[in-house]
C-alpha cells in the first residue's frame, strides 16, 4: 500500500484508529523506523488514534514514535490489567480483556478461534490461571485489538504490522493478521510502510 492510499483510507473514517504492533524481535534499523513512522503518523494525521499491544519489541518502538509526539492518542490493548504496570504513560490509554462482559468476551473468543482455529480449546481455559490462561488472555487480547468493543473500542481501519518476511503469518502476529483479513482490515507490512514519504 502507497502512502496516498493509506491517507485516502483514513479520509473515510470520521475517527480513525490503527494498529501498530508486530513481532517481538526485531532489528535495531527497523525499529528506529518503526518509532520514526509512527511520529510522523502521528504529526501528519491530528486525529489518528493508534492501538498497539503492551509486547516488547514492535510494539514498544512504534509506541515510542507516539508517546514522544502525542501520547494521549496512544490505546494500550494489555493481556491483563497489571501487565507492565510499571512501564506505563500517565497519558496513554490502557484496557485489557478483564474489561470485557461476557456477550463481547464471546464474541471475542469466537473470532480468536476463526482466526487460529487450534486455539479453540485454548479458549476454555480464559480465566482459570496457568500457563494456558495465561496464552489464552494474550490471543484474546490480541483479537480485541482487532475486533473493538461497540461503544467503547473503535474497530481499526487499517493495521501496520513488522513481521518476519519468511514467516510473516507466525505466533500472535500472524493471529492478529488473520483476525485482520476476516473482518476486512488492510495490513500494511515493513516492506510498504517503511519506504513512505510523510509529509
Amino acid at each position: 500500500m502507497h502512502f496516498d492510499d493509506f491517507a485516502a483510507l483514513l479520509s473515510t473514517a470520521s475517527d480513525p484508529v490503527i494498529l501498530i504492533e508486530g513481532r517481538r524481535s526485531i532489528p535495531e534499523t527497523s525499529a528506529r523506523s518503526a518509532q520514526r513512522v509512527a511520529s510522523l503518523l502521528a504529526r501528519h494525521f491530528s486525529q489518528l488514534r493508534f492501538r498497539s499491544g503492551n509486547a516488547t519489541g514492535t510494539d514498544e518502538a512504534f509506541a515510542a514514535g507516539i508517546i514522544a509526539t502525542a501520547p494521549e492518542r496512544l490505546e494500550i490493548i494489555a493481556p491483563y490489567a497489571s501487565h507492565r504496570k510499571r512501564d506505563r504513560h500517565p497519558l496513554v490509554h490502557y484496557d485489557s480483556p478483564e474489561s470485557l462482559d461476557p456477550d463481547a468476551l464471546a464474541d471475542i473468543q469466537a473470532l480468536t478461534i476463526a482466526a487460529s482455529p487450534a486455539s479453540r480449546g485454548l479458549m476454555k481455559c480464559y480465566g482459570r490461571g496457568g500457563r494456558a490462561a495465561a496464552q489464552a488472555a494474550c490471543l484474546i487480547r490480541d483479537t480485541m485489538k482487532v475486533s473493538g468493543i461497540p461503544g467503547k473500542l473503535t474497530s481499526p481501519v487499517a493495521a501496520l504490522f513488522w513481521v518476519d518476511p519468511a514467516h510473516p503469518e507466525a505466533g500472535g502476529t500472524g493471529h492478529t493478521i488473520r483476525a485482520c483479513r476476516l473482518k476486512g482490515i488492510p495490513v500494511v507490512f515493513q516492506s510498504d510502510w517503511e519506504n513512505w514519504r510523510i509529509p
